[in-house]
């Protein structure tokens, strides 16, 4: 949260924000304003944890707009050759900002994509908490035991604009309203865990209400926390060697 208000006590010291957050301590090596880009970081990542043989996995994360980017195709083949272990996960939501993924996309699934370069792919419902947890877990484990690289397809759906004040004109009328009864991932996630007798409702209620504290005093924590000074300006920018 002090990332994104840009303050110094920000995981990048307030020069990464909202967008190019990273915290190399937990594995997250930040975003990236070209979105297929990162896929070929996470073909880097996964080439060290092949060397260092600690079990890591690089995974990547594209919508369906970067999943059209030349990078991202490059590092499906790249991951293929060198049998890395890593992960491209596709978020397929139907949209790459404002245009039909029916209209910009040949395949009707990105399984065919993976396909196309070697690498197995597996489909799941990406609202579906349980379905994404299995699947991934799946492929992880085959990653990590020199199995080589795999293609995660997410079906999903995305209840706002590509960025803030994006009317959704492109949607149809009432889809928004259709899938936000209808396909909330976190409503699917409590009646499955309800129905199960996972938990009970009032412990469920105990989290939310325990995480929305946490979340309020990162946020009063970052907003009185000082600003990056002058002399911050030079600091992480050029590595040396």
């Amino acid at each position: 949260m002090g990332e994104i208000y840009g303050k110094a006590m920000g995981s990048c010291r307030g020069k990464g924000g909202s967008m190019h957050i990273a915290d190399l301590s937990k594995g997250m090596m930040g975003a990236n304003g070209i979105l297929g880009a990162g896929a070929p970081l996470a073909c880097g990542a996964a080439l060290a944890a092949k060397f260092r043989g600690d079990g890591g996995v690089g995974i990547s994360f594209v919508g369906d707009g970067a999943s059209n980017q030349g990078m991202f195709l490059e590092s499906l083949n790249l991951a293929a050759v060198w049998n890395l272990p890593a992960i491209f996960v596709v978020e397929n939501n139907g949209y790459a900002e404002s245009t039909s993924r029916d209209y910009a996309v040949a395949v009707d699934s990105y399984v065919d994509r993976a396909a196309g370069f070697g690498l197995p792919g597996v489909t799941v419902d990406g609202t579906d908490f349980f379905a994404v947890y299995e699947a991934a877990g799946e492929i992880i484990k085959r990653a990590r035991e020199g199995g080589g690289p795999a293609l995660l397809e997410c079906k999903m759906i995305r209840f706002f604009g590509h960025f803030e004040g994006d009317q959704q004109t492109y949607r149809g009328k009432g889809e928004v309203e259709q899938i936000r009864a209808s396909r909330d991932c976190i409503k699917l996630f409590v009646e499955k865990v309800l129905d199960a007798g996972i938990i009970k409702r009032p412990e469920l209620d105990a989290i939310d209400k325990e995480a929305l504290a946490e979340i309020e005093a990162a946020v009063v924590a970052a907003k009185a926390a000082p600003l990056p000074s002058a002399k911050d300006l030079m600091t992480d920018v050029y590595v040396t060697y």
